[in-house]
Order: C-alpha cells, then sequence, then structure tokens
C-alpha cells in the first residue's frame, strides 16, 4: 500500500509532517488572544516561499565564495535575512503584533514554512531512487535538528525584537538577525564535520538553546499585552 503512494506525495508527507509538528508544540504557549490562522498560514507559506529565493541567491555567491567557512555564514545569512524579511514586510506593522509572544509566535511560523520546503527537497534528493525508509530517516533527522534550528534561530530574533525598547528596536532587529545567523552557521559548521562528537555536540547545544528560548517565551506569556507593539 505505501509503496504505491507517489514519491512526491511521501515527500510532501515527510517533509510537512516535522514543520507541523513543531508549529503546534510552539503554538501551544498562545493562549492569550491567538494570532489569526490566516496570518499564521501566509508566514508559513511566504517562509516556504522563500526558499526558492534562498536558492537562487546561494547559487548566484556559489562561485564567488571559495572559502568553506565564509560560505556557511554568508548562505546562513541568507535564509536568515529572507525569513526576517517575511515578518518585516508582513507582520511588523499588524494590529495582530500587539503581544510580547507575537514576533517570536510569527517568527516561528515562517522559519517552519521554509523549512517545510526544505525538507521536503532534501528527501526528493533521491528522486528515481526514492526509498521510503531513507526518507523517514531524513524527516525524524530533520525534526530533531534542522528543522527545529531554523525554529529556534528564527525564534531568537523574536525574542531580542520584543526585549528590545522602542528607541532601539532597529538595532535589536539587527542584533537578533546576526545572533541568528551565528546559531544557523554554527550548527550548519559543525554538521558539515560529518563526524559523531560533533553531532553530538551540535544537537546538545541546539536542544539546550530550544529549552533556554521555551523558557523565555513562557515569560512573554505571562506579560501583558503591547509589549512588543514596534
Amino acid at each position: 500500500m505505501a509503496e504505491s503512494i507517489n514519491p512526491i506525495v511521501w515527500a510532501i508527507i515527510l517533509g510537512l509532517s516535522p514543520s507541523l509538528i513543531w508549529l503546534v508544540f510552539w503554538r501551544h504557549l498562545v493562549k492569550r488572544g491567538r494570532e489569526p490562522m490566516g496570518l499564521v498560514l501566509i508566514c508559513f507559506l511566504l517562509g516556504a516561499a522563500s526558499v526558492l529565493l534562498a536558492t537562487y541567491f546561494q547559487g548566484a555567491v556559489k562561485g564567488v565564495l571559495t572559502d568553506t567557512t565564509t560560505r556557511i555564514v554568508v548562505w546562513a545569512g541568507i535564509e536568515e535575512v529572507l525569513k526576517f524579511c517575511v515578518f518585516l514586510i508582513v507582520v511588523r506593522k499588524s494590529a495582530y503584533n500587539d503581544d510580547a509572544l507575537d514576533p517570536a509566535m510569527y517568527m516561528i511560523a515562517v522559519a517552519l514554512g521554509f523549512a517545510a520546503l526544505e525538507n521536503i527537497f532534501y528527501i526528493l534528493k533521491p528522486g528515481a531512487s526514492f526509498n521510503i525508509t531513507a526518507g523517514l530517516l531524513t524527516g525524524g533527522l530533520r525534526f530533531f535538528g534542522s528543522t527545529l534550528l531554523h525554529a529556534i534561530a528564527s525564534c531568537f530574533v523574536g525574542i531580542v525584537i520584543t526585549l528590545s525598547p522602542r528607541a532601539i528596536k532597529g538595532f535589536g532587529m539587527l542584533l537578533g538577525v546576526c545572533g541568528a545567523i551565528f546559531l544557523h552557521a554554527t550548527f550548519n559548521f559543525f554538521i558539515l564535520k560529518n563526524d559523531t562528537a560533533s553531532f553530538i555536540q551540535i544537537y546538545g547545544y541546539l536542544w539546550i538553546v530550544a529549552v533556554i528560548s521555551h523558557v523565555i517565551l513562557e515569560k512573554f506569556r505571562r506579560m501583558p499585552p503591547l509589549v512588543a507593539a514596534a
């Protein structure tokens, strides 16, 4: 039965699942004045669409960047800047961006949309040799790794936006994006080392940051509205 399903359908299912699971998990924090699902969906879809732009820009600079470390940082920067631009254009001035949690929640929605399409592309990589077991393993690894990374990096941007005083909100946004790039590039650097010790180290680091982020967002949940207004 499973083998009769089109590989593209399997890739969509396995690619979307990690992002949707994480989206449900993070949104359990939002109890007061939930953001409209329509706006969350727009953020998710535009986050996914930004993968195409990221692929284009990364391809454009690939031949220019010969140093591996520089390429890792620049590619991470492209992805984080594009995700932030979705928030900046769609959400920042929205009337629904009126709560301390909102910047982080919308940024997470954008990030998980980005991760979803990226996951689908990764799972489809084998092409004609698509294997359900390999797809499940890829989806599982990306659930615990890169999908969470995208969410945490973007969450960091939202946290810094909320904590930044109105007078230096622009600087706070810049600082948040730079921090997200650092988190993203550090993860990619360790993953590309391709050894067990590096995998354990970076996954442990990622989950520690995830727990800290969750604690901070739990604090935001208890704050009064309008704290996050930009």
